[in-house]
């Protein structure tokens, strides 16, 4: 099948992103101690490996019709050389960073799904967004138990209060 230009064009806008954050990926992956943070950025390291294989395999117009979401789940295991021991940062950083690189990369996905006309990649790429999203769920729950929130909690008052204005709001 010939792929809608602007579908053609968002993956090629795209795959330079992956490289570029796999490559990211692989250095914080080099320089992570605490085995939790290391698991979870390899496996979100062999997703966005197999995403580029199946968006270059989306490119093959001789075989594009025959890939869908099921072939998102088919990782393979990575071997990540390292050469380089540390990038410089402390693990509570690295771990912010790699939370924002699964938010960046499910919004990107996700925009760009919303974005295609050719039905089996735009589902292949939402779906690429919801694995990026199973990625920061997991980010975010290591952040719980080995960070400290920085983020103020609201008092019972103060949600009331924003409770109420809303119910008003809307005459609910």
């Amino acid at each position: 099948m010939i792929l809608k230009m602007i579908d053609l064009s968002l993956m090629a806008e795209h795959l330079p992103v992956h490289k570029a954050e796999m490559d990211k990926l692989a250095s914080y992956i080099c320089s992570i101690q605490n085995t939790e943070i290391k698991q979870v950025a390899t496996e979100q390291y062999m997703i966005m490996k197999n995403h580029v294989k199946v968006m270059v395999e989306l490119m093959n117009p001789v075989q594009n019709e025959t890939i869908g979401i099921n072939d998102l789940h088919k990782w393979e295991p990575v071997q990540i050389n390292c050469h380089q021991i540390s990038v410089g940062m402390s693990q509570e950083n690295i771990l912010i960073e790699l939370k924002n690189t699964a938010e960046t990369m499910a919004n990107k996905n996700f925009n760009s799904g919303l974005r295609m006309k050719v039905e089996n990649v735009r589902n292949i790429h939402v779906h690429m967004a919801l694995q990026q999203m199973m990625i920061l769920n997991r980010y975010i729950a290591l952040m719980d138990k080995l960070a400290k929130d920085t983020a103020p909690v609201s008092s019972r008052k103060e949600q009331e209060e924003t409770y109420q204005t809303f119910k008003n709001l809307f005459n609910l």
